[in-house]
């Protein structure tokens, strides 16, 4: 904690959850033995009256990886796009693939939340900034709600809420609603809290997204007051001060079983967890804290409880929970360096998430024009 008092408002504030808030405490935290086989499958939490999760890994592998080759960011083989995402012992071989699409870009609408804290850093938390930058340069309207930073997912459903009323989406745009970090779990609040604004969302992607909470909150409120109490209020205003409560595993699980989420949205996971070398230098103590090598977490967050019940599984990116939206590695090169400094191809990344998704939601829809789709999907809840 001292340490911390010294570091630059902002940075201490920093991007992702909570871990410069645990630095301290982490540093003291005895590294776990390593998992035997990281190719293990990872174990997915219930809800009850949630349809069991689809797996698409295989689909999205091939979707990425072939966009990765097409750039010259992987190998023509191949090989080399499998440093992106883990390969576990569970995922399919084969995938019947995705129904092409004949979505003009102009008809397409891609809106991203911010994380926790995000507010209080400003420009530089803004995710995919350069994948949101190509699409909108195809003709797809992209826009970004900063969230609360410190506030709970309520106050930030309203303010999703707001910025959709202030500018609605126009009639017939495939709208796709990607939430970064707890950015995922506000959205999810959203669709539940404003019906009438969720009917016109076609599909909610969870990022690295704590859906169940992370432990961390629950560990962290003690330094957290400590912390916050010497940030400037102008740079990072309270809110309603529920960032840590609504984190809570037993909080955010408790909700989810309480509220079913939309039939009508099509919702998809991309969780994320990383070996030592790809993880960054200030996510190292609570990196530890989650488990370490035993137990697969991003620095943030536990795989299993990044996966929105019912949801289409997109795969297991291997990354840290800020190098799978975040370039933040570049304005702190010291407290962000990895072992392994090769950057997350992000732009790459959110193209690949978005056309997959439109592509997928293309067999339920009558045509682009601004129908209704039709029947809810099978993995609707």
């Amino acid at each position: 904690m001292f340490w911390m008092s010294r570091m630059p408002w902002a940075a201490a504030a920093g991007p992702g959850l909570l871990s410069t808030i645990l630095l301290a405490v982490g540093g003291c935290a005895a590294m776990p033995e390593a998992q035997d086989d990281l190719a293990e499958p990872v174990q997915y939490k219930a809800i009850v009256g949630a349809s069991p999760v689809l797996d698409r890994r295989a689909a999205f592998r091939n979707a990425f990886c072939s966009t990765l080759r097409a750039e010259r960011v992987a190998s023509p083989e191949g090989a080399s796009c499998d440093r992106w995402l883990w390969r576990l012992s569970d995922e399919p071989t084969v995938d019947p693939g995705t129904a092409t699409s004949s979505l003009d870009p102009k008809r397409l609408e891609v809106i991203l939340v911010t994380g926790a804290f995000s507010e209080c850093v400003g420009e530089r938390s803004r995710p995919f900034a350069a994948g949101a930058d190509r699409l909108q340069a195809s003709g797809a309207r992209v826009r970004t709600i900063m969230v609360g930073g410190r506030s709970g997912t309520g106050h930030n459903s309203r303010q999703i809420a707001d910025s959709l009323l202030a500018d609605p989406v126009e009639d017939g745009r495939l709208v796709i609603l990607i939430g970064y970090s707890k950015g995922g779990l506000d959205i999810l609040r959203f669709v539940v809290d404003y019906p009438e604004l969720a009917t016109g969302i076609d599909a909610v992607v969870g990022v690295a997204s704590p859906v169940f909470g992370t432990p961390l909150a629950d560990l962290a409120a003690p330094m957290y007051r400590a912390l916050v109490a010497s940030l400037p209020a102008d740079k990072c205003p309270p809110g309603d001060g529920e960032v840590l409560a609504s984190l809570k595993p037993a909080a955010a699980t408790r909700w989810l079983m309480a509220n079913p989420l939309p039939e009508s949205i099509r919702f998809y996971s991309l969780p994320a967890f990383a070996t030592h070398e790809r993880v960054a230098r200030a996510l190292a103590p609570t990196w530890k804290h989650l488990g370490g090598p035993a137990v697969r977490n991003d620095g943030q967050v536990v795989a299993t409880d990044a996966i929105i019940p019912g949801s289409t599984l997109l795969g297991y990116a291997n990354s840290d929970h800020w190098g799978i939206a975040l370039t933040t590695e570049v304005e702190h090169p010291v407290l962000l360096a990895r072992a392994d400094p090769m950057a997350f191809p992000l732009e790459q990344l959110l193209v690949a998430i978005v056309t997959f998704v439109a592509d997928d939601l293309a067999p339920d829809r009558v045509d682009w024009q601004g129908k209704a789709p039709g029947s809810a999907p099978e993995n609707a809840k």
